[in-house]
């Protein structure tokens, strides 16, 4: 929800500047993860690789997946959902992976990544589909368990206890 109680609306990234400032958005806010910062301790290489590593997602969720975008009055950024839909063999499951929901600190507590989730989730329950995702804290473990989302065990090969991975099975509308 919005501050005023509205649904706020979900844009496409359809420009070549939303998507420069979605990336940008991503990179901020991963920057403080952490997991990443377990990952890439030093800040300055951390940033270049969350660069790279986003752009590039960013490219292939607009092209295979979905990606969902909040923004602010003046056009900026508040939230964004990444979504890849690897091709799934022929007998495979369909299968669609969150790969990244981010909120910018000043919008956080709004519900802006759950509402982001839930549009989600209602286009990938109408296909039958399933939802996995890896959640890195504990409380975004609680989040993900609010819509439905049950861990499924340790992200590979990550040695640490508390990021799972979670996944959802379609629902019936």
């Amino acid at each position: 929800m919005t501050q005023d109680g509205s649904l706020p609306y979900i844009l496409k990234v359809d420009t070549p500047a939303l998507r420069r400032a979605a990336t940008a958005l991503l990179v901020r806010v991963f920057d403080r993860d952490p997991a990443w910062r377990r990952i890439i301790r030093w800040a300055p290489a951390r940033a270049l690789v969350l660069r790279v590593y986003y752009r590039r997602a960013m490219r292939v969720a607009l092209a295979e997946g979905r990606v969902d975008l909040i923004a602010g009055p003046t056009g900026t950024p508040l939230a964004l959902a990444l979504w890849f839909h690897p091709r799934p063999a022929t007998d495979a499951a369909d299968v669609w992976h969150l790969e990244a929901v981010v909120v910018d600190e000043a919008a956080r507590g709004r519900g802006l990544g759950g509402h982001l989730i839930r549009h989600a989730l209602t286009n990938i329950d109408a296909r039958g589909a399933t939802a996995t995702l890896d959640a890195s804290t504990p409380a975004s473990q609680r989040l993900y368990e609010r819509l439905g989302f049950t861990p499924t065990g340790p992200v590979p090969p990550w040695p640490w206890p508390r990021d799972l991975r979670m996944r959802r099975e379609a629902r019936a509308n």
